[in-house]
């Protein structure tokens, strides 16, 4: 059985990055790039015409910014995954594009398999972050605040689970639990924990120290 075509939609507004993403993608078979724009107003109306699986965002564009974009999109009725990229990536953007929806945040400078296996996970319901990010980030965590009082010992470890990066699957192996079982309580903590992507649930998990390190 063939893989299902990933459609995506990239906001990108230099276009020599436009043409190398485009590169990467065309050498793979299972995304598609279905519109491009070079700007976040364009992208918006793009999304709400082409409804793409994915949106691949800068961060810094014309008219929008890619966070702001980002929460547009996410108003919208069943709005696609969002991956925010860019050149200079600091750590307070990276938070604010994923508190704002987004599934992943990378930069132009990690390898273009990163930017392919980020599109993947962002279709998937996971989440990626650039390592170059990651770490000074979980740095930040060291004093803890507390999870809250009423998400269970079970849903506290699916929690730690997610922030420790698995998926679906490693974590249905690790709980002996089916993988869509695991999907179906991955979308409820979310909304229980107010979160509105799986990377801000990963980042809520190294917040209230449930994953070492």
């Amino acid at each position: 059985m063939s893989k299902p075509m990933i459609r995506v939609v990239v906001a990108e507004d230099d276009p020599l990055a436009q043409m190398a993403i485009q590169s990467y993608i065309s050498r793979v078979d299972d995304i598609e790039i279905v519109g491009s724009a070079a700007d976040g107003k364009l992208a918006l109306e793009l999304v709400k015409t082409l409804k793409p699986d994915v949106l691949l965002t800068d961060i810094h564009m014309p008219h929008m910014d890619g966070v702001e974009l980002t929460r547009l999109v996410f108003a919208l009725p069943d709005p696609p995954r969002v991956l925010c990229f860019t050149v200079l990536g600091d750590e307070q953007t990276m938070r604010t594009a994923l508190e704002a929806g987004a599934s992943g945040f990378l930069l132009k400078v990690d390898p273009p398999d990163m930017l392919i296996h980020g599109i993947r996970c962002a279709y998937n319901g996971d989440a990626l972050v650039s390592p170059k990010l990651l770490a000074s980030v979980l740095r930040q965590f060291q004093r803890h605040n507390k999870p809250p009082e009423d998400l269970v010992d079970s849903e506290l470890e699916l929690v730690r689970l997610v922030g420790m990066g698995l998926d679906n699957a490693q974590i249905s192996t690790a709980v002996f639990l089916a993988p869509s079982t695991v999907k179906t309580y991955v979308s409820r903590l979310l909304k229980k924990t107010d979160c509105k992507s799986r990377a801000q649930l990963a980042a809520r998990a190294h917040e209230w120290g449930l994953v070492d390190g």
